[in-house]
């Protein structure tokens, strides 16, 4: 410049001036990074500290002139903090590390919240919006709404005895009051569900040492407990941040650090062609390599060639669809084999966060399980009895050979099916018959036992004795039933065989040898159950006794041979008259007959004896020796009573033989009725 420039502001000292725009670019700085760090926790601190820096700028460019080289060095540094407070580049730019932030804490299973010294919560992870039941709130609602209080945000009680937790005893109440505080005793209360959470929380302090936020980190205990050891050791990860920033930056980043040490999984940061860029938390995974030799290292250079190549193709498919990924896979180290699950997120511009957990426990335990499971599987195959396992809804849970091959089926394609599913000649009624019963079974939790005829894939049915027992998980919970059926088809075939030769052998011993009609025995027996029951009844019974006329001659004459026959052919024209399935004609003995009628009067019975005459003479058995008739004829004699329980039943037989005698008496060949 050939001019020279008048002194700006002349009546302000060079020295006066120049601390004047220090100050002013040393607060306009403070201000930027508090409001860097916390968002929009404080919108109209950040315009101020622009306008301020603002200000600053054009104080230090009207001095330019009246400053040694010295100021031109200090010009030349505040050059390097944002000079234009109102660039569009810059807002986008602080807007996007914020949101990348946010989708990062998003992506954490933990809660994260921080509190202010006054006790109002100035931020809230997605988690712990969800925990806290604040879930309702938007990522920006937290500035726009009235401030939210412990007593706001957390509904908690103790896990003994559900008392309210205090807040005082709140971990996050005592990082405010400058100290480091973990438990493990509370219990949120979400409407009727109660979420058992661990947090750990811990105080940041400003410049002067007293306490500005504090940080805590919640877990949900009902899924998961690993984070316990790494939020114990968070302290000294914070230590060694502070040295390392200025103060206002320092808090942001120790806030970020102990997000990430509460973390179990091994966090680092890749480009698209597979450098790493940042290791953000070695969690508790055993690197390959120490985290300093990966930084700026490519995959193939750090990992196994298969691993590197898999890991490679995963970010780019990450990147490519923009969707989380997600794989398991393992490698054979010198202490054995071991396992692990990578997630994939987009966490920039062609950048991914690998989120790399260990799981080889877990894969031990399913090993283990499976191992189990093939040794429980071997054991129930070799019962020969059917046994299958089945949940609330009827599907097969397990199965053994025997069922299987009911059904025509492995045992592992069962799993998951019903009855119906996989036999075509299991009816809908029989499995609703059966879906009852296992219901019956887990509601009651009572045994259930029945024999039952099962048909098999072929259509061919055999006999099963059917236990149902409740099936109880590893917490004694109810959840399905256990079936077992056991083949009883030979020993249902005995049992047929054996009631076939009883019924057999019952019929023999009422039956008589000669006439085949009812025996005397048989005759006693229902006599004197249809007594009893009419007695109840009231109703009336009727009986006939009758015997055929001159018999003894007729045996002589003809022998005993044709003697028999004509019983025989007696007792078949009896047996074409008495009708009715009630009625009961019996051989009461020799060539006597007796008929009981159940529900019958005089006149029912007096219509019996008639018809029983008329199939007699239709007979026309000669009788040469008969002083009634050149034919076989009968006499009989019938007697009527209502029965009541002051009378025997042999009154009723003794006025039935007392009317025989008098028929006889009377001529033969005729009936007499005897009242009683």
């Amino acid at each position: 410049m050939s001019g020279r420039l008048s002194p700006p502001l002349p009546w302000i000292p060079l020295r006066r001036l120049l601390r004047l725009v220090l100050g002013l670019q040393v607060a306009a700085v403070v201000g930027l990074i508090v409001v860097f760090s916390h968002a929009s926790a404080w919108p109209f601190l950040g315009v101020l500290s622009l306008g301020v820096l603002v200000l600053s700028l054009g104080l230090g460019a009207m001095a330019v002139n009246r400053l040694l080289q010295s100021l031109q060095t200090l010009k030349a540094t505040a050059q390097t903090v944002p000079q234009t407070p109102c660039s569009p580049p810059q807002n986008r730019a602080l807007t996007t590390h914020e949101e990348r932030w946010r989708e990062f804490l998003d992506a954490i299973p933990l809660g994260i919240v921080v509190y202010d010294r006054g006790g109002q919560m100035v931020f809230a992870s997605t988690e712990a919006r969800q925990l806290l039941g604040l879930d309702h709130l938007g990522l920006d609602d937290l500035a726009s709404r009235p401030p939210l209080g412990l007593a706001d945000t957390f509904t908690a009680h103790s896990v003994d005895g559900g008392c309210p937790y205090p807040l005082e005893a709140l971990p996050i109440t005592q990082s405010l009051r400058g100290e480091k505080a973990w438990a493990d005793d509370i219990v949120l209360q979400r409407g009727d569900q109660k979420i058992p959470i661990e947090m750990a929380s811990t105080p940041i302090f400003d410049g002067a040492g007293q306490v500005e936020f504090a940080v805590a980190a919640c877990q949900d205990l009902s899924t998961h407990r690993q984070a316990q050891q790494v939020l114990t050791d968070y302290s000294h990860t914070l230590e060694a941040m502070v040295a390392q920033r200025t103060h206002a930056l320092e808090q942001a980043q120790i806030t970020q650090r102990v997000i990430l040490q509460a973390i179990p999984d091994l966090l680092i940061r890749y480009n698209r062609d597979g450098v790493c860029l940042d290791i953000l938390s070695e969690g508790s995974v055993a690197l390959l390599a120490s985290p300093h030799t990966q930084i700026g290292r490519a995959l193939t250079e750090v990992l196994p060639p298969a691993m590197a190549a898999e890991r490679l193709r995963y970010i780019h498919l990450t990147l490519e669809t923009g969707q989380p990924q997600q794989y398991e896979y393992r490698f054979e180290t010198p202490k054995g084999w071991r396992h692990e699950e990578a997630r994939l997120v987009v966490s920039g511009e062609d950048e991914v966060l690998v989120i790399v957990r260990d799981i080889t426990e877990r894969k031990q335990a399913e090993a283990a399980l499976a191992s189990q499971k093939q040794f429980l599987q071997n054991v129930i195959d070799s019962i020969p009895s059917i046994i299958v396992v089945k949940d609330r809804q009827n599907r097969i849970q397990i199965a053994n050979r025997a069922s299987a091959a009911l059904h025509g089926m492995t045992p592992d394609t069962m799993l998951g099916q019903r009855d119906v599913e996989m036999n075509p000649n299991v009816s809908a009624a029989e499995a609703d018959d059966s879906h009852r019963i296992n219901q019956w079974v887990m509601e009651t939790q009572e045994p259930y036992q029945s024999e039952q005829e099962i048909a098999d894939v072929h259509g061919v049915s055999r006999w099963y004795q059917v236990l149902v027992n409740p099936f109880r998980d590893r917490a004694g919970n109810v959840n399905g039933v256990v079936g077992n059926c056991i083949d009883i088809t030979d020993r249902k075939q005995m049992e047929t065989e054996l009631q076939a030769a009883n019924e057999k052998l019952e019929r023999l011993a009422t039956l008589d040898g000669l006439t085949q009609i009812p025996n005397r025995r048989r005759f006693d027996e229902y006599l004197q159950q249809e007594w009893q029951r009419l007695v109840r009844e009231q109703r009336p019974l009727s009986l006939i006794l009758f015997d055929v006329d001159y018999f003894k001659p007729y045996n002589d004459h003809f022998g005993h041979q044709q003697g028999d026959e004509g019983l025989i052919a007696i007792a078949q024209a009896a047996n074409q008259a008495v009708k009715r399935s009630v009625d009961l004609l019996a051989r009461y003995g020799g060539e006597e007959f007796g008929v009981i009628l159940p529900n019958t009067s005089r006149s029912g019975a007096e219509n019996v004896a008639k018809a029983i005459q008329r199939e007699v003479a239709a007979l026309k058995l000669p009788h040469p020796k008969s002083e009634v008739n050149d034919y076989l004829t009968v006499s009989m004699g019938i007697a009527s009573v209502v029965p009541n329980p002051e009378q025997a039943l042999e009154e009723l037989i003794a006025a039935a033989d007392a009317a025989l005698y008098q028929a006889k008496r009377r001529g033969r060949n005729r009936y007499w009725i005897r009242l009683i």
